[in-house]
């Protein structure tokens, strides 16, 4: 069974005045479901001390809310590119992913609880995952603008004015913008595309 890292969202809980750490439940079930062991990762915690065959970025958080998740995570994504480690992303996890590789943003509108197609790039690698999908859930305000030659564009959204997938040429780094773990039930083709990335 492979053991796949996650990171974790940040909630300020002012009532009891703590930062928690949170994953939605649904993690949990999709995790079982991909049949792979979740290891969490804690933010004060040396990840180094974890065996793990891969990372998931998880969403929530925008860049720049919560400066010592963005810390974490880009040394995540350095330890992961020096080691080997295939690192996926979702949502917030790509947005990291394309700042970390100098990337920027641009706001958009009417990206939040919908659900529309996605075009493929027919130079993706993962092109056979990305066919299945059809349509993806969105829940982002933030697109990501990723102009780097050793990066390509995965997906875009139908008229190719968002970029909702990349993949880089030379690391094993996937990222997406849709959240698989909302589909309610899973959408097993979203799985199949996952558990074909950790391969």
């Amino acid at each position: 069974m492979k053991k796949i890292a996650i990171t974790q969202r940040i909630i300020l809980n002012k009532d009891y005045n703590e930062v928690r750490e949170a994953l939605d439940v649904s993690w949990g079930a999709m995790f079982e479901e991909l049949d792979f062991l979740p290891v969490i990762l804690p933010y004060n915690y040396d990840f180094t001390k974890f065996e793990f065959d891969g990372v998931i970025l998880s969403g929530g958080n925008d860049i720049g809310e919560v400066n010592f998740r963005d810390e974490f995570e880009y040394k995540l994504i350095e330890h992961c590119i020096t080691n080997d480690i295939p690192l996926f992303g979702l949502c917030r996890g790509m947005q990291i992913i394309a700042k970390y590789f100098k990337g920027s943003f641009k706001k958009v509108e009417n990206q939040v609880a919908i659900k529309h197609k996605i075009i493929v790039n027919k130079k993706s690698i993962y092109k056979r995952y990305l066919d299945k999908l059809g349509s993806v859930n969105s829940y982002h305000n933030n697109a990501v603008d990723l102009k780097n030659d050793n990066f390509i564009i995965s997906a875009w959204n139908e008229d190719k004015t968002i970029i909702k997938a990349i993949e880089h040429k030379s690391y094993k780094i996937f990222a997406q913008m849709w959240h698989s773990e909302r589909e309610e039930p899973f959408n097993q083709n979203e799985l199949e595309l996952i558990r074909g990335f950790f391969k």
